[in-house]
Order: structure tokens, then sequence, then C-alpha cells
């Protein structure tokens, strides 16, 4: 017989507008010190991005009758607004000296064909919403 597990108390946890990423070294998956700050999905900021986003669908499908197919270069660049937008800073370094953040850093780092490994560790920590639910002080 399986035991009855345990009953979760809502209290405990609650969404978060932040997290920190810890990057992995694209060779050997390691972790490394460097980290990336990112909005989740309840953050302001991101939550109007997501609106925006419904809403130009919607009043293209109002206008047409059609879902709108876009250009896949517009598909990137508005990819690449929403990786920046979501971006709110950093701990990185490059040639061996600190990298400040900026939105036109992280534009041009999420932009660069060599650092893709880079946009994809984002793009995925970004689809991670246990990434953004911690424990509760409540509890």
């Amino acid at each position: 017989m399986n035991p009855t597990p345990d009953t979760l108390d809502l209290d405990a946890f609650e969404d978060v507008e932040t997290s920190v990423v810890v990057l992995k070294n694209p060779a050997t998956g390691a972790p490394t010190a460097s980290t990336i700050t990112l909005i989740g999905p309840e953050h302001p900021a991101r939550k109007k991005i997501q609106f925006d986003r419904t809403r130009k669908i919607r009043t293209e499908f109002q206008r047409s009758g059609k879902i709108a197919v876009s250009d896949p270069v517009d598909d990137i660049d508005d990819e690449t607004n929403y990786l920046v937008a979501c971006t709110v800073g950093w701990s990185l370094s490059q040639g061996g000296n600190a990298l400040p953040f900026s939105p036109e850093a992280a534009r041009a780092l999420y932009s660069d064909a060599k650092r893709q490994w880079l946009r994809a560790q984002v793009k995925k920590a970004l689809d991670e919403a246990e990434r953004f639910i911690c424990g509760s002080a409540k509890a």
C-alpha cells in the first residue's frame, strides 16, 4: 500500500517577480558563477508584454478573420525584444572583465550568432514556471 502524500499547504508557496538563473557551461553543462536575473510571469512588465502580444493577435484576427502568419525574421526580433525586456540584471564577464548590464548589452548578447547557447538558456529559464515560485514566509 502506498502512503498518502502530504497535504499541500497553499500558504507555503507564492509567486515571485524575479529569479536568478545560474548559467551552465555550454560545453560541459556544469553550473558556473555567472548569473542572469529574469522577471517572472507575474511581474507587471512581463504581463504587459504577454497582454500586448495577445491583443495584437486578436486585433488582427478581428480585422481579417484569419490568424496572421508573421515573417520568421520578425519572430526572432520579437523574441529578442522579449528576452531583453525580461532581463533585469546579470553577473557576467567578457574578455576577463565584468560586463555591465544594460538593455543594449542584453540585446547585443542575445543577437550574437556566437552566443545562441546563452539565448537558449535564457529562453528555457523563462519557460520554467517553478523557477518563479518560492516558499512563503507565511507558512
